[in-house]
């Protein structure tokens, strides 16, 4: 039981870091793009981009929320 634990605590890292590089990356380019363009503060622009890429972000954390409970799941049948 406490390997399966130690497993599932390294998943939920993998996930969190996963999802912070799809974050990051996305940030960052969507910045890029709305720089530019983006009259005003820097505010107007981290909320364009963040209009830009919601559904991604959206997608990517459904994806590693199921990523996580279904290895939970795996492990727990596991036994």
């Amino acid at each position: 039981m406490k390997d399966n634990s130690k497993q599932l605590k390294k998943m939920a890292t993998w996930t969190i870091a996963v999802f912070a590089t799809i974050f990051a990356v996305f940030m960052a380019l969507f910045w890029l793009l709305k720089y530019p363009v983006t009259s005003g503060s820097l505010w107007n622009v981290i909320g364009e981009a963040l209009k830009a890429g919601w559904l991604i972000f959206v997608i990517a954390a459904v994806l590693c929320l199921g990523a996580y409970f279904g290895y939970k799941l795996y492990l727990e049948r596991k036994k």
